[in-house]
């Protein structure tokens, strides 16, 4: 804590640059809480177990048809002279993406009657399918952007094209949704409608006005090189997160599939200050690592992990202490998701303790080791769901995810040290 308090400068720059992304978060989780806690009681518990299992399909496919290429514009543009070459790395990686993701979508649009029934079990689930096919390219779209914001500084725009402006048109268009009786998937097709507005605003905010951009001289195959491993250990960080909801859609009811989403959305507010505190430092441990400042990659990533610690504690003891009250907030039903929620608690606060560990690797050249370990840990938590949902349903999911946060986040750290030759923590 002395050495914390003594290092108040790097504090206060971290939040001088990245306040406005600390605020904006905390207003976007709010109104998240909103529309989970609207959805259940204007639509019913099953309509909302039907947008979650949408959401995760969603947000998986645009993931592998992004072929990692979000996830690592800060990773090349970190060494770019000018915002010109990031424009221009702007439209090729938009371009790689969209082509590649157009045959994928038209599959998934005439094949959603079929997934639906054959996979799923839920006759009702096709029309999800479909507007997912639709949404996919908008939602790539969108990640590219909000990167390219974060990588010419703009944290403003970041914030509000990320946090505010797509999660408050999903709630607008929730409440016309429900005020004009229209159907139950009208909730997932509000959800994707504020992603398709923002996308559109956010190009024509970076393009409107200056069309001059440099395309970057670096070929679609070394783009891929990089990308492509970063792709591959996002998807599993994804099915590390929601491989637990997808088990249980086959494996349990829409009830309880509702349940486990509200106690998981609720148990990973501990990881507010990490997500957050990422997208603060994840440019500068780019740019610090481009230019070999070792040194300073160090001290960035240990004060920023550390009051990662000190100011994500009290958030988890409060919703472990209180986790019948919040859970009560959604409806007398869900209180029964109380152990769930404090053993998806716990492990989400051993992943905060750790530190932005699969960012730290990815921007400093180890994105093959993350797609190996995100790998593992999306193995070991498929072996581990099989085990315990079918005899404990949602409370054995909830105990799966504390087992593979610890086991995933405890090699991060190890590799880390052995990569970098330093603790996140320490």
């Amino acid at each position: 804590m002395f050495k914390i308090l003594n290092s108040l400068n790097l504090f206060n720059s971290i939040f001088k640059k990245g306040g406005v992304i600390f605020v904006f978060k905390l207003i976007a989780m709010l109104i998240s809480f909103f529309t989970y806690w609207f959805i259940p009681n204007e639509f019913g518990e099953s309509e909302l177990g039907l947008f979650t299992l949408a959401l995760t399909i969603l947000q998986l496919s645009y993931l592998i048809f992004a072929l990692g290429l979000p996830h690592a514009f800060l990773a090349f543009t970190g060494g770019f002279e000018n915002n010109y070459l990031k424009k221009g790395f702007l439209l090729k990686s938009s371009l790689i993406a969209i082509l590649v993701s157009l045959l994928p979508c038209c599959i998934l649009f005439y094949s959603s009657n079929f997934i639906a029934e054959t996979i799923f079990k839920k006759e009702d689930f096709s029309i999800f399918l479909s507007i997912t096919a639709i949404a996919i390219p908008f939602m790539i779209l969108h990640e590219i952007l909000c990167y390219f914001f974060l990588s010419v500084g703009k944290h403003l725009i970041y914030s509000l094209s990320l946090f505010i402006i797509p999660n408050v048109l999903f709630s607008v268009f929730l409440l016309l949704s429900s005020h004009f009786n229209l159907p139950p998937y009208s909730v997932f097709l509000s959800y994707v409608l504020g992603f398709f507005i923002t996308t559109i605003f956010g190009y024509l905010l970076v393009f409107g006005k200056d069309l001059k951009f440099i395309i970057p001289q670096i070929s679609t195959p070394n783009i891929l090189k990089k990308s492509f491993p970063m792709m591959v250990g996002t998807i599993f960080l994804l099915l590390l997160n929601w491989t637990d909801v997808l088990m249980l859609g086959r494996l349990d009811t829409e009830e309880n599939i509702g349940i486990y989403n509200i106690a998981f959305k609720i148990g990973y507010l501990t990881l507010f200050f990490v997500t957050a505190m990422g997208s603060v430092i994840i440019s500068d441990i780019s740019e610090k690592y481009n230019l070999k400042d070792f040194y300073g990659l160090k001290k960035t990533i240990n004060k920023a992990t550390q009051w990662t610690i000190i100011l994500t504690l009290p958030v988890a003891l409060i919703l472990i202490i209180f986790s019948s009250f919040f859970l009560r907030f959604f409806g007398e039903e869900f209180v029964q998701g109380k152990w769930a929620l404090i053993l998806i608690t716990l492990g989400a606060l051993f992943n905060a303790m750790t530190g932005n560990v699969d960012q730290i690797l990815n921007m400093t050249g180890n994105e093959k080791m993350v797609r190996n370990i995100m790998f593992l840990g999306f193995i070991v938590n498929v072996i581990l769901n099989l085990i315990f949902i079918p005899s404990y349903g949602y409370l054995g999911a909830a105990f799966s995810s504390l087992l593979v946060n610890v086991i995933v986040n405890s090699i991060f750290v190890i590799v880390i040290k052995k990569k970098l030759g330093f603790l996140t923590f320490m």
